[in-house]
C-alpha cells in the first residue's frame, strides 16, 4: 500500500527515520519563533500554547502515516494477500 500526504496524488510520506530528522529540524526552527513571540509579548502565551500543541499534533499525524506506510510494506499478511 502506498501512503501519500494530503491526497491520493500528494507526495509519498517519508520513511520514519527521515521524517524524525525533518521533525527535529522543523522544531528547532519553530521553537525559536515561539520563544521570540513570548519574549516580545508574554500575553500571547495562550496562543503560543495552542500553536505548539497543533504543531505536535500535525507531526504526530505525519509520523503515524509514515509508520503505517512502512508497516504495510513489511507486512507478511499483506504480502500473502497480494499473491492471491
Amino acid at each position: 500500500m502506498e501512503v501519500r500526504n494530503d491526497s491520493p496524488v500528494g507526495p509519498p510520506v517519508h520513511s520514519p527515520g527521515e521524517l524524525v530528522d525533518r521533525m527535529a529540524t522543523q522544531l528547532r526552527s519553530d521553537h525559536k519563533e515561539w520563544l521570540r513571540q513570548l519574549t516580545v509579548e508574554p500575553g500571547r502565551f495562550a496562543t503560543v500554547e495552542v500553536t505548539v500543541h497543533q504543531a505536535f499534533q500535525q507531526l504526530a499525524d505525519q509520523l503515524v502515516a509514515s509508520l503505517l506506510a512502512q508497516a504495510t510494506q513489511q507486512s507478511p499478511a499483506l504480502e500473502a494477500a497480494k499473491k492471491k
